[in-house]
């Protein structure tokens, strides 16, 4: 079942759909969605601008009767608008063209960028920020080699492009990523033309359903295959075209479940449970609050034959790799405070810190690091896309 890069499991569970990433069988990442395509995250509106609060640099849009989303003004650079001509302004009563880029979290509702996006397998078209970005996982190299490659393709555009990762996997060979610029250009000239022409709160785009989405934001790299048990699953998975290069296997053996295969019950329980146990016999306790999440680590059993200190500094760092692990898995996001067992040494300090922000980088939601206190207690700060993997599951029963 061990594979280099793992594998992305797409099954049905209780009434939802789970997108499971499990490597050398252990569970890396886990997200659960609704059977109903409910979400919005992607989907693409007309909405009218409620309000504009300057203090705040942010527009609140009606995107539908009732929903209102949240607008940072900094997004809206090259805004379209169907009822006037764009004068950099925003004001009330526009009606403007905006994308979901995040769902409602708790109290907080969804957000909206004017900056609207085009994404395929190697890369992203934009209307707004037109500029060429490239992923922070291509390596210097890399980059190098799009840039020479993109000068003259791009000399002359109206859009911005950002290269995803995938890139890496052409090995030089840009004819896959020249079919997609020229397709993915095509239909965002396309979506302007015939957006000014329609009405407000009206849906111009509605995204793939919420877990082909996650499937396809996956970097290809990162995974060998994607397998499924499920007949419908598996014709959305072979249809969509930014998944045309991945490898798709339907499993059919009734004998053996594929959930059973892999222990998904199990694996999902780990990743639920207050208590998480390392190997070296310590362990994490993790409470969410309302406000923010708090990670204690403790030696538990685990027993050293080297000094206290070096025995805390131990469990500390794999205490380091295993939070980083659990932050993607549980998909925890907001004010994280982690209490580390107290040191004396301070180069042990700044070693543990520097471990855990390495092992961070890994994660391809914004995570930050900001610094630990006399008491041992760091506080780590992750960007709020969606909903924890506990809200997830909780909304399955």
């Amino acid at each position: 079942m061990s594979s280099e890069n793992g594998k992305l499991l797409l099954t049905p569970y209780k009434n939802k759909i789970l997108l499971l990433h499990i490597k050398n069988n252990r569970l890396v990442f886990a997200q659960a969605f609704s059977a109903k395509n409910e979400s919005i995250l992607g989907n693409i509106y007309i909405g009218k601008v409620t309000n504009v609060v300057k203090n705040i640099d942010a527009a609140f849009v009606e995107i539908y009767p009732g929903q209102i989303c949240f607008l940072p003004l900094k997004e809206c650079r090259h805004a379209i608008l169907t009822n006037r001509t764009y004068d950099k302004r925003i004001l009330a009563g526009d009606e403007i063209v905006v994308q979901v880029v995040k769902e409602a979290v708790k109290t907080k509702q969804p957000s909206v960028t004017a900056n609207i996006s085009f994404t395929g397998t190697y890369c992203v078209v934009t209307t707004g920020k037109r500029t060429i970005g490239y992923s922070n996982k291509l390596k210097v190299a890399e980059k190098e080699k799009l840039e020479k490659f993109s000068k003259d393709f791009f000399s002359n555009s109206t859009f911005g492009y950002v290269f995803r990762t995938n890139c890496r996997e052409l090995h030089g060979n840009y004819e896959p990523l020249t079919e997609e610029l020229h397709v993915l250009t095509k239909k965002a000239n396309d979506f302007l033309t015939t957006a000014v022409h329609r009405t407000c709160y009206s849906l111009l785009e509605e995204s793939s359903a919420p877990y082909i989405s996650a499937v396809n934001s996956i970097y290809q790299n990162e995974y060998d295959e994607i397998i499924t048990d499920n007949q419908s699953l598996y014709e959305k998975l072979t249809a969509c075209a930014e998944l045309s290069s991945a490898k798709i296997r339907f499993y059919e053996d009734d004998s053996f479940p594929l959930q059973k295969l892999y222990s998904v019950e199990t694996k999902l329980s780990e990743a639920l449970a207050k208590q998480v146990w390392l190997k070296s016999g310590g362990y994490l306790v993790i409470e969410p609050t309302e406000a923010l999440t708090v990670i204690d680590v403790n030696t538990g059993k685990s027993i050293g034959k080297c000094t206290p200190e070096e025995h805390y500094f131990r469990t500390n760092m794999e205490a380091a790799k295993e939070i980083a692990r659990q932050l993607k898995l549980r998909n925890i996001s907001g004010i994280i405070i982690v209490d580390f067992i107290n040191m004396d040494s301070k180069d042990k300090e700044d070693e543990l810190l520097l471990q855990l922000k390495t092992d961070l980088k890994g994660d391809s939601v914004k995570t930050k690091v900001v610094d630990i206190t006399p008491l041992g207690l760091v506080e780590i700060t992750r960007q709020k896309i969606s909903k924890t993997l506990a809200e997830q599951m909780m909304e399955i029963s």
